[in-house]
């Protein structure tokens, strides 16, 4: 069952003070690292991922400007749809960032 903001608010309204002041991890089982949540984003629009590496999400206008045509783009699933909250378990720019210094 996937959940919902509403679920999560609730679950949270439910919390103490002290449980409040602590951080908010993830984990992730499928690419086996863990750490801090530094920031919850809300989509102002589609995101697609198109096979890029590392996995980058791209907006409808983006993929235009990469050469993409409206049926190529109406191929590829939407990953995050326009409006949704998410979270980035990595920051991929950082990371290239590193290896471009």
């Amino acid at each position: 069952m996937q959940m919902k903001l509403r679920d999560f608010k609730d679950w949270i309204n439910k919390l103490s003070e002290d449980e409040l002041d602590k951080d908010l991890m993830y984990n992730s089982i499928d690419y086996g690292i863990s750490g801090n949540v530094n920031e919850i984003i809300k989509s102002e629009h589609n995101l697609y991922y198109v096979g890029d590496e590392p996995v980058l999400l791209h907006t409808r206008e983006e993929l235009l400007k990469r050469g993409f045509t409206e049926p190529d783009i109406a191929q590829f699933e939407i990953e995050i749809p326009e409006g949704c909250y998410y979270i980035e378990i990595s920051n991929e720019y950082s990371i290239l960032e590193r290896f471009l210094q």
